[in-house]
């Protein structure tokens, strides 16, 4: 998505902020104990330089030699990458854990409108782009006390803070349809809350853009379906801002780029 841009430099004149919202979230920020293992520390393993030639067996005792101590970036800061990290962490239960989390975000966005006083309006139009919210509803799920609801509230108050806001959610043919009133099978709590959180915020949502693998099966030349709809929450579009639904057809390339082409191209 961010392929061609860089980063660092919009990192640095404050235009891009990056939330991560997976690596540490459900890990304590507490510092562990010394010699402690954790599943969420990186193992470091050195491995040997090319080209390096063995050495010779000589009299005298064996040298071996001494590998420089891995460094390991510390709690809440930013491995290498564009500009500092923002880690998110999992505390609590129910709307509380939420509002946690939507305070940690505002913080973000507030930096970022800090530039303000430029002059150019555009400049302080943000952005927020959430990838996968769902994975609250999966990880956590009714045990936590976050329900379908309460994730879409949570997203309805990070959008009073931007310009804009896109959504990516996985709308895998179980997750929805088994939750619908036509499966001929009972569907599990998870589908419920699952199917009741995408359905809503494509409801809400001024465009709705979807990805589906073929209906015919597999193909050498076509990856899949680009649909683009307009969501429930568009309102009329009058002069310029009006446009089409489409659906189109993409292949992706072997050098990563996307083909888009209408049926029978």
């Amino acid at each position: 998505m961010y392929q061609g841009l860089d980063l660092a430099r919009l990192s640095e004149q404050r235009r891009f902020a990056f939330v991560d919202g997976l690596a540490e979230l459900f890990h304590s920020s507490a510092p562990a104990p010394a010699g402690a293992s954790s599943p969420f520390t990186a193992q470091h393993t050195a491995l040997p330089s090319r080209g390096t030639l063995p050495v010779r067996s000589a009299p005298g005792p064996a040298r071996t030699p001494v590998q420089p101590a891995p460094t390991v970036p510390a709690a809440g800061k930013a491995p290498s990458g564009p500009g500092p990290v923002k880690r998110l962490h999992l505390s609590g239960r129910g709307q509380s854990a939420l509002d946690s989390l939507e305070q940690e975000i505002v913080s973000v966005i507030n930096g970022l409108q800090g530039r303000k006083g430029s002059g150019d309006e555009d400049e302080n139009e943000i952005l927020l782009v959430i990838d996968q919210p769902d994975l609250l509803l999966a990880a956590t799920g009714l045990s936590h006390g976050i329900s379908a609801t309460e994730v879409a509230e949570w997203v309805m108050g990070l959008q009073q803070h931007v310009y804009s806001t896109v959504v990516t959610l996985a709308a895998d043919s179980p997750l929805i349809h088994n939750a619908s009133a036509f499966a001929q099978q009972h569907s599990t709590p998870l589908e419920t809350e699952h199917a009741a959180f995408v359905v809503g915020l494509a409801h809400r949502a001024s465009m709705v853009m979807q990805l589906r693998n073929l209906d015919t099966g597999a193909a050498k030349d076509v990856s899949g379906v680009l649909r683009i709809s307009k969501g429930g929450g568009r309102e009329q579009d009058t002069g310029e801002s009006a446009w089409e639904e489409k659906e189109v057809l993409y292949f992706v390339q072997r050098d990563g780029g996307v083909r888009v082409f209408g049926r029978g191209e």
